[in-house]
């Protein structure tokens, strides 16, 4: 039986308080150095302190955010930050492709296939939120046929920081269909079952979403 790509947990309060903020923080609504007021945010968003505190360890284990004591301030997302996440990235995607190519590479192969499917159908009617989600799906399917928990953890903790980096630099992105073959060749190197060229060229098409990512967002 195929899993599904990741292990999904129930989006509680807090998750979907950090979500908000997390976008937030990315597009620049909330600017770097900006204060995160425990009692203006819970006003906000409607909610009890005890989910805006999550949020704010949310976002601090994920760099967004800086806590001292009990305050709390944007941190935002430099293009060292951003060469950060994207050399983490390929680190742990191609340790991730290197598991699943070793048991599981029938249900990688099924996993990519679904997600070419929806970063086509996104393509042709040049839907840059559907195409990023299929996108992310696509390279979050190492992690779902590594079978690895720890590595799945590991990359769930940064997806959605990674996810809502791409998203921006795709509002204006006109060549989604070149970025969709650029998908359905790696994923043709993959069925081969030959890492090493496979490796290769995911850590060269990594690379070009990093350069893109700094380009649109940190003029980099």
């Amino acid at each position: 039986m195929t899993q599904p790509l990741l292990p999904q947990r129930p989006a509680g309060l807090g998750d979907q308080v950090a979500n908000e903020l997390r976008r937030q923080i990315i597009t620049q609504s909330l600017q770097t150095g900006v204060l995160l007021v425990e009692e203006k945010l819970a006003t906000d968003f409607g909610v009890s302190r005890g989910p805006i505190r999550d949020a704010i360890r949310i976002l601090t284990q994920e760099g967004l955010v800086i806590s001292t004591g009990r305050s709390a301030s944007v941190v935002g997302l430099s293009a060292a930050d951003i060469d950060e996440l994207f050399t983490l990235r390929a680190s742990l995607e191609l340790l991730a492709l290197r598991v699943a190519l070793g048991e599981h590479a029938d249900e990688l192969d099924q996993n990519l296939a679904r997600s070419l499917a929806a970063m086509t159908r996104a393509a042709e009617t040049g839907d840059t939120a559907a195409f990023t989600r299929a996108d992310v799906q696509f390279h979050s399917s190492f992690y779902a046929a590594s079978h690895h928990r720890r590595l799945s953890d590991v990359w769930s903790q940064y997806q959605p920081t990674i996810e809502n980096l791409l998203l921006v630099a795709n509002l204006e992105h006109t060549g989604l269909p070149l970025a969709l073959q650029s998908h359905v060749y790696l994923a043709g190197l993959i069925q081969t079952r030959a890492f090493q060229p496979a490796s290769i060229e995911l850590e060269s098409h990594l690379d070009r979403s990093r350069l893109r990512v700094r380009r649109e967002y940190a003029g980099g």
